[in-house]
């Protein structure tokens, strides 16, 4: 994780799986580079207790709470209990419920688990989302080639927002690793079966995003165009080492682009 990163916990609550409440957080937060989501999801919330045990460990991490509960009374006690404590929470379904039954004069049958819209690709696709932020700036080095994609960059080569929309539009697990001069990745990122994109950008273009980003380190050198091409050096030794890998230029690119080269190279 990088030093400009702010690590958010965000707990996940729902009365069914959790999944799609995720999906829909994770598009939001993935707009927000300075913002390292930790999810933690708790899914079959059916008892009153679970709603106290959750907001009590919630309050303890000063995690956020995303919940989506049917029942207007779990999301009655939910609401009264996180007034009590100093724990910030956002009601997915409580809203919408309200607001359709008033369009139409009708009551919600309150039940939870009627919704069966969830089939294998949107299993593999929530296990792809979680994979590649479980996966996010070298994490978890022991599983990473289970990753469809490794991708690799110096800092602010947009190597998380590509790995989160490749996640999120093409199904794929992405990892990322952050190449760091005099550190060179574990054999098993360079030599392993999982295919490999190296992401390059001109030093100029990197000055201008770090220098926006100053208040977030305390490092000089983090925009220094000298250290900036020494990184970049550093960064296409590592890529020649790395049998196959896709190389890409992003100075001038979108994520959109940029995801749009890897899916092309697949």
């Amino acid at each position: 994780m990088g030093s400009k990163e702010k690590k958010v916990n965000v707990f996940i609550v729902s009365d069914a799986t959790g999944i799609t409440a995720e999906r829909v957080i994770s598009a939001a937060l993935v707009q927000f580079q300075e913002i390292k989501p930790v999810f933690k999801r708790f899914p079959n919330i059916q008892a009153l207790k679970q709603i106290d045990n959750l907001l009590a460990e919630a309050e303890k991490l000063d995690a956020i709470v995303i919940y989506s509960l049917v029942a207007e009374d779990m999301r009655e006690h939910f609401r009264r209990e996180r007034r009590k404590k100093n724990v910030y929470a956002i009601d997915l379904l409580g809203p919408l419920i309200r607001r359709i039954g008033g369009m139409w004069n009708v009551i919600p049958t309150a039940r939870p688990g009627m919704y069966k819209g969830i089939d294998q690709e949107s299993i593999r696709l929530a296990e792809s989302i979680d994979f590649t932020l479980k996966h996010d700036d070298g994490q978890n080095l022991e599983t990473i080639n289970d990753a469809d994609i490794i991708i690799l960059g110096i800092s602010r080569t947009s190597k998380t927002p590509t790995s989160l929309y490749l996640s999120c539009n093409y199904n794929l697990k992405v990892a990322n690793f952050p190449i760091i001069p005099g550190e060179e990745p574990p054999e098993g990122i360079l030599k392993g079966r999982a295919r490999k994109v190296g992401l390059t950008i001109s030093p100029a273009k990197v000055a201008i995003i770090r220098k926006s980003r100053l208040r977030y380190t305390g490092s000089n050198d983090y925009s220094d165009i000298e250290c900036i091409k020494r990184e970049l050096l550093y960064s296409h030794k590592i890529f020649r080492q790395v049998h196959g890998l896709q190389l890409i230029d992003v100075t001038n690119s979108s994520i959109e682009e940029i995801s749009d080269k890897i899916v092309a190279r697949s």
